[in-house]
């Protein structure tokens, strides 16, 4: 992507309910910027898409899909939604609450543009009962092994993977837990928002993910992990491993994805809660704002903010 310049924002990048966001470059285009969907969205029973040329000034939220999926029609909870590009389709992976209400679905659409989507049909997967424990999907594909993985995973369970076909949606293995929550320990204690990095010049992996608990004052940061495969269980990376947290300007931040601009440089985003407006209005639920950081490495690859 095109190179934020420090000068050239302010958080948040946006000034609304926006949260989960996972955020795509389209080069000669823009930005498109993808959040979860809940009761108050201004969206119609979809996913918020949003988009902007700069980083700066952002369309009105309007819905990622075109109609809702025939196995969710009455759903008002399209969660934690990536946007990815596989050949010349756009995949946009999400989680839904089914029209059964047992128990959340890992799900994916389709498109040939960055907007427009359609559900494929059918979930990717459920465990029927487990409200919380199919949510967060993040498509990895590992260049070193070429293949496709989604990973996936809260309800105080561990984060897992699983490899799916080159169709995207053709799950083709056994989930394999690969970050493990740790009871009673602050931001540890529940694990979701799985987001994967490679570092080629280190043959490192990066998992970085969110917890404990989004709706809680003081209640959540982002924490990285590392391994050497992607599909083995991972470490926390030297020194502070949580390395986003809550501060006297910026609440509850989280949910986070990474990209990197023409240079080289990587940029975190995420939601965080402004604690002067903190409530979406007319409820009790928090205004989780997108916000945007630089990442920094040091000489041995390890991150911080």
């Amino acid at each position: 992507m095109d190179k934020p310049e420090n000068s050239s924002y302010i958080n948040p990048l946006i000034n609304a309910d926006f949260p989960d966001p996972s955020v795509i470059y389209v080069s000669g285009d823009g930005y498109y910027a993808y959040a979860t969907h809940d009761a108050p969205s201004p969206t119609v029973n979809n996913i918020q898409l949003s988009y902007s040329k700069d980083l700066i000034s952002w369309t009105k939220p309007e819905g990622a899909l075109v109609e809702p999926p025939v196995w969710a029609k009455t759903c008002e909870k399209f969660w934690a939604p990536q946007v990815v590009k596989v050949g010349l389709e756009y995949r946009l992976y999400y989680a839904a609450e089914p029209d059964t209400k047992d128990g959340m679905c890992l799900a994916m659409a389709v498109s040939d543009e960055p907007h427009g989507f359609r559900d494929v049909g059918k979930p990717l997967a459920q465990v029927p009962g487990s409200t919380y424990r199919m949510i967060d999907p993040c498509f990895f594909y590992d260049a070193k092994t070429g293949k496709n993985l989604l990973f996936y995973g809260s309800a105080h369970q561990p984060i897992s993977v699983v490899e799916v076909a080159d169709d995207g949606y053709s799950i083709i293995s056994k989930p394999i837990d690969v970050l493990f929550p740790k009871p009673g320990v602050k931001f540890e204690t529940l694990r979701e928002g799985a987001f994967i990095t490679y570092q080629p010049k280190f043959d490192r992996y990066l998992l970085w993910v969110s917890g404990d608990n989004t709706w809680a004052e003081n209640g959540y940061a982002v924490s990285v992990f590392w391994s050497d495969d992607p599909q083995k269980e991972f470490q926390p990376i030297p020194g502070d491993h949580i390395i986003l947290k809550p501060n006297d300007h910026w609440d509850a931040p989280g949910q986070n994805c990474i990209l990197t601009d023409i240079d080289g440089n990587d940029w975190i985003f995420y939601h965080a809660v402004d604690p002067q407006n903190r409530f979406i209005d007319g409820t009790e639920k928090f205004k989780r704002k997108m916000c945007i950081k630089r990442v920094w490495y040091d000489g041995q690859g390890w991150p911080s903010i």
